[in-house]
């Protein structure tokens, strides 16, 4: 147990899966697979390595298999959700016991895909996920930013933002818990590649930061690399 596929450094500008899969021949190839279509991917048989990386990797979605070597791939998601990460799951598995089935449905956001199943539609599964919870955090967002009016707003109070941090936080909010790289947050701001700005970059979170006190909504910086607007814990 504890094999994986990946060292502890991860890519903050693609989708990260998480793949628990004892079976380290399938395993391997949906890692494989996912990579190819520029997911950033851990693969894990399940061992006590995960759980030390869980943290630092900080998937965006789970694939794990219910039947694991020693343990039930639903006390993993149990674990994982104790440490904050509602990351979407899909259960890959043959189980065809309908009390555990429904149990692992009951948890928020999992759904199944029974194997045998092709690689497309396991893309095309994660893609449909990947819609659904930007969807809803496109939703829950409303709440509290308002970008045609350059305003956030706290319960019956409306904080008024400038141009400039409202382009960078419709960017932030379009990409939520997804790094934007300086220059990518440069050149929607200014319409420029001119890397000379990112003091003005520092300035402008500084700002966004003060005026986000009081809504539930946290920007992080990913050193040398962006931000990632997150909800908070």
């Amino acid at each position: 147990m504890g094999k994986s596929n990946r060292t502890a450094v991860y890519d903050y500008m693609k989708k990260r899966i998480l793949i628990v899969e004892d079976d380290v021949e399938f395993g391997s190839l949906i890692c494989e697979f996912l990579q190819s279509e520029n997911f950033d991917t851990y693969y894990s048989d399940g061992g006590m390595e995960l759980l030390q990386f869980i943290e630092s990797f900080a998937p965006c979605l789970i694939l794990i298999d219910r039947n694991l070597q020693g343990i039930d791939g639903l006390d993993i998601v149990k674990f994982i959700r104790k440490k904050g990460n509602e990351a979407p799951v899909i259960f890959i598995t043959s189980l065809i016991d309908d009390a555990k089935v429904i149990e692992g449905l009951a948890m928020s956001d999992c759904e199944y895909l029974k194997k045998p199943f092709g690689l497309i539609e396991l893309k095309m599964r994660i893609e449909r996920c990947f819609q659904l919870k930007d969807a809803e955090k496109l939703f829950f967002s409303k709440k509290y930013y308002i970008p045609e009016l350059l305003a956030l707003k706290k319960d019956n109070q409306i904080i008024n933002l400038s141009k400039s941090e409202n382009s960078l936080l419709h960017l932030l909010f379009n990409n939520q818990e997804k790094v934007c790289s300086l220059e990518l947050i440069i050149s929607k701001v200014w319409g420029d590649s001119n890397l000379e700005r990112i003091n003005r970059v520092d300035v402008l979170i500084n700002k966004l930061r003060v005026k986000l006190k009081g809504i539930p909504y946290i920007i992080e910086n990913r050193k040398k690399v962006g931000y990632v607007l997150k909800k908070r814990d």
